[in-house]
């Protein structure tokens, strides 16, 4: 048994794709692709983003200003 691997993103691939399931000795399966899974941290800091601690101590922190000089 062979395995032949086909990036299915043209026309001409999923053309193939259709026309080799037609055949008697071809099994066509989906590809099993794992993306690889990240830390919540990993994850924040590729988005620039905060973390809810953080943000609520910045949160706090301009609270505590605006009512201290107003």
């Amino acid at each position: 048994m062979e395995t032949l691997i086909i990036d299915n993103s043209t026309v001409q691939a999923q053309n193939f794709i259709n026309f080799a399931r037609t055949l008697p000795f071809v099994e066509c399966a989906p590809m099993q692709v794992e993306t690889p899974k990240k830390s919540i941290y990993q994850a924040i800091e590729e988005s620039n983003a905060t973390t809810v601690d953080v943000f609520f101590d910045e949160l706090d922190s301009r609270i505590k200003k605006r009512f201290r000089n107003g």
